[in-house]
């Protein structure tokens, strides 16, 4: 899907690629609907256990679970960051898709508020990060990569003071100064 994009998918493409029988995969996901559910969810379930992932990385005190999601969001590779946008392409066709997406993001926001910044500041990380992905998948986002960096240090640190008392949290090949 991310290959080809959503228009393309079909369940003998999936089932050729995959090297199963269709009547296989038709066992596992009995429509076409199916199978996007069940890669919405798994698209969903890989981007929670980067973000528990980054969270865990954090030593001692608890982290700030603001930032490890930004951080998950932001140092997606290229290959998941396409199929996240071919997923959301599909998705945004099939309207009980999205219910998964939406339950996901009410549920994050309802966390991340808790927070001691608040409902506000909260929601403004979780726009801007939002903005910079989408600005990208849909290939309008006029930043060059030094002005890219600065806009994710900055939501970095937005997500950062967030949480002030929170152990920073430390990614692997993660963007200079997210430690």
């Amino acid at each position: 899907m991310a290959e080809h994009g959503a228009a393309r998918l079909t369940l003998d493409a999936v089932a050729q690629a995959a090297g199963v029988s269709k009547g296989g995969l038709l066992y596992h996901f009995p429509s076409k609907e199916a199978l996007l559910a069940g890669m919405v969810d798994r698209y969903l379930a890989m981007v929670e256990r980067r973000t528990a992932a980054a969270a865990e990385a954090a030593t001692g005190a608890a982290a700030n679970p603001l930032l490890a999601h930004v951080l998950a969001l932001l140092e997606t590779a290229d290959a998941d960051r396409a199929l996240g946008s071919a997923l959301l392409a599909a998705a945004a066709g099939e309207p009980a898709l999205m219910s998964a997406c939406r339950a996901n993001y009410a549920g994050k926001l309802e966390r991340f508020a808790a927070l001691p910044c608040g409902f506000e500041r909260t929601a403004l990380v979780l726009l801007a990060v939002d903005g910079l992905l989408l600005g990208e998948l849909l290939r309008v986002a006029p930043f060059t990569a030094e002005q890219r960096a600065q806009a994710v240090q900055a939501l970095i640190r937005a997500a950062r003071d967030c949480v002030p008392d929170a152990v920073p949290v430390p990614v692997p090949g993660g963007p200079a100064g997210a430690q």
